[in-house]
């Protein structure tokens, strides 16, 4: 089904890198999100570089791209004005089969005839609305209004659809035929464009929808960011020509905002919900367990009036959101197309963050060797310890100038997946926007999946391992605590016997970085460490890369005895195997049944706080209407009157 979520099998990692990636996640859970890095795609080079657009192979290649660990979509959207919906085809697309011509020939529509149509011919022959395959979930937006309520459309917006139809009609079309399709959905191809005319935006909200519901614990949640790029769609004699402006714009029903909260409005993090945090610290991010609040090491904070804290340069952190607020995605506006500048953008506000507000591109700025190691733009600045002055905040980079990126099917990977390291580890979000090799996510997965482990700033690749030598079946509990490689900047799994300078960071200073001043176990590592600092892990691609720094710096002050030195990090899995934690040698797994082994993660569900205040408040209501049904039981029941037969009580009619 073209609306589910349906990765490939090979599309999932494969241990260890699932676990790498959950270790990894966690580390990270109270860093602000600002500052964590993610990898980004573009949905248009990964799944639609032919210029086809299908509904099945688009929900298999958005599938595999979420389960390859991709956090960051980017969405080109096109508005079609006769059809009234948002499409992933960039050309318009023939209403019904009986518009497609084989030939550009031109077809006309007597004004007459348009006069005569009625309102039921406009709303259902003319103008398909964008779900004619009805959700399971909600009815089709188009039929309901925000609060849910069933509507009809207003009958002067559907007049002016059918004038905008019957201008295109009046023009001469492109070249398209209808093809047969084993999704039994009509492809029409149109110049070198093949599309269904069910791929649209609904398609996406319901399979992003139904990831989140597949994800909804807390092993398997992560965030997610869209960036929605804005364009119209492109029409008249030759597609090649600019597309015009539409006539006929959105209306509250159609807005991206609508069709988004539809379906996900539950899980949408919105800037509604940003401005509202920030305003009172004390009710949101402080009122919650400590697990959950955003790290103070990153935003500032003010003092105002009666004790109420607010900042005005803080997010929340991943805890926050996915396991306090059971959300999980925000929507940003990317570009906009000239023709779409009309639209009604300020009606999406509350919803949809502004262009940029999520990504603050460094590609100009960056530059890297034709080996992939960034030279220039990285964050790593020496003897810079101060968030302020390293300003990450929501660093992106997709398009670096003067880099050769590797498009045909002979390309080698090597050097992309050098320069996606080399960003993340500088504490910028790479984004992938071209195809690679050639090929999509749908028909050949692995280099993207690749491209994903190549993210990874924590664990090196095959690690975390579960056990120590050729034996992959033996268990030896103390093989469970990680240390830090200077010479590659990752970690390994190592005996927590061993004997090794531990990491040590101050408080509220997450780049400032120390060793401690002599070799010790893993257990006795938090009582070596010198004052003020706390034995610690990197929680950032770029804190990692802090790290790093220091211990080469500290190198000729250390007697290492090795060029290639270990460091012990806070991160273990002593408690439960597989299960990676802070806190010492004592701290239990927080994923751990207490009722199973202690190599047993469980999941628990996360429930949104929408729904949570729903099913209270459905509880509330039923618990008073029963009682209210008891109260007035008692009263009836004393005006009735009983009577006794052969120790049979009857209750008779009351007076």
């Amino acid at each position: 089904m073209s609306g589910s979520y349906k990765p490939d099998d090979a599309a999932l990692p494969e241990s260890p890198y699932d676990i790498a990636f959950l270790s990894q996640r966690d580390l990270g859970l109270n860093i602000p999100i600002n500052y964590a890095t993610a990898p980004g795609i573009s949905l248009t080079a990964a799944c639609f570089s032919f210029f086809r657009y299908e509904d099945n192979d688009a929900a298999t290649c958005i599938s595999n791209l979420l389960a390859n660990g991709f956090r960051r979509l980017e969405v080109d959207l096109y508005w079609d004005e006769v059809r009234q919906l948002w499409t992933f085809c960039p050309v318009a697309v023939p209403v019904s089969s009986s518009d497609v011509t084989s030939t550009p020939t031109p077809t006309s529509t007597p004004s007459s005839t348009i006069a005569s149509l009625t309102l039921a011919q406009q709303t259902t022959d003319l103008i398909p609305r964008q779900n004619a395959a009805t959700s399971s979930i909600i009815p089709s937006p188009s039929m309901t209004d925000v609060d849910g309520t069933f509507s009809s459309r207003p009958t002067s917006h559907s007049v002016s659809a059918v004038d905008v139809l019957a201008s295109s009609l009046e023009s001469t079309l492109p070249v398209a035929s209808a093809t047969p399709n084993t999704s039994n959905k009509s492809l029409y191809n149109i110049g070198s464009y093949t599309c269904t005319n069910t791929i649209s935006l609904h398609m996406l909200t319901s399979l992003l929808l139904d990831y989140i519901q597949e994800t909804q614990n807390t092993l398997d949640a992560y965030m997610l960011i869209l960036t929605l790029n804005i364009h119209a769609v492109e029409t008249g004699s030759s597609i090649d020509d600019p597309a015009p402006q539409p006539s006929d714009l959105p209306d509250p029903l159609e807005s991206v905002r609508f069709l988004f909260a539809a379906n996900l409005s539950a899980y949408i993090y919105t800037p509604d919900d940003l401005r509202s945090n920030r305003a009172n610290l004390n009710t949101s991010w402080y009122q919650v367990p400590e697990r959950y609040r955003p790290a103070l090491d990153y935003y500032t904070t003010v003092a105002q009036e009666f004790g109420i804290i607010s900042t005005e340069d803080g997010w929340p952190s991943e805890s926050y959101i996915e396991f306090s607020q059971g959300k999980r995605m925000l929507l940003q506006f990317g570009s906009v197309d000239p023709q779409m500048g009309n639209y009604n953008f300020s009606g999406d506000a509350g919803t949809i963050f502004p262009p940029n507000y999520l990504s603050n591109r460094r590609d100009n700025d960056t530059l890297v060797s034709a080996d992939g190691v960034v030279e220039a733009g990285c964050f790593l600045v020496n003897a810079i310890e101060d968030v302020s002055q390293v300003n990450s905040s929501w660093a992106t980079a997709a398009n670096i100038p003067g880099f050769d990126y590797p498009t045909n099917s002979s390309s080698n990977l090597t050097s992309l997946l050098n320069v996606t390291s080399s960003l993340t580890q500088c504490g910028i979000s790479p984004t992938l926007n071209i195809t690679l090799l050639n090929t999509t996510a749908d028909t050949n997965n692995l280099p993207y999946q690749n491209y994903t482990y190549s993210t990874i700033w924590s664990w090196a690749p095959y690690e975390p391992r579960s056990s120590n030598g050729s034996d992959s079946n033996s268990d030896d509990p103390l093989f469970r605590c990680a240390t830090l490689h200077s010479s590659t900047t990752h970690w390994h799994v190592t005996d927590c016997s061993t004997k090794l300078y531990a990491a040590c960071r101050a408080p509220s200073q997450p780049y400032n970085w120390t060793l401690t001043t002599y070799p010790i176990s893993y257990s006795y590592a938090a009582q070596a460490c010198p004052s003020p600092y706390l034995f610690s892990a990197p929680r950032t691609a770029l804190e990692n890369a802090y790290l790093s720094q220091a211990v080469t710096n500290l190198s000729p002050a250390r007697d290492f005895g090795t060029d290639d030195p270990k460091i012990w990090l806070d991160f273990n899995s002593l408690n439960t195997k597989n299960c990676w934690t802070t806190g010492g040698p004592n701290i239990t797994c927080p994923y751990s049944n207490e009722q199973a082994d202690n190599n047993t993660r469980e999941k628990v569900v996360i429930v949104p706080l929408v729904a949570t205040i729903i099913v209270l408040l459905i509880f509330f209501l039923v618990l008073c209407v029963n009682c209210g049904k008891r109260f007035l039981g008692r009263k009836s029941e004393g005006r009735r009157r009983r009577r006794v037969r052969e120790g049979t009580v009857y209750e008779g009619v009351p007076a």
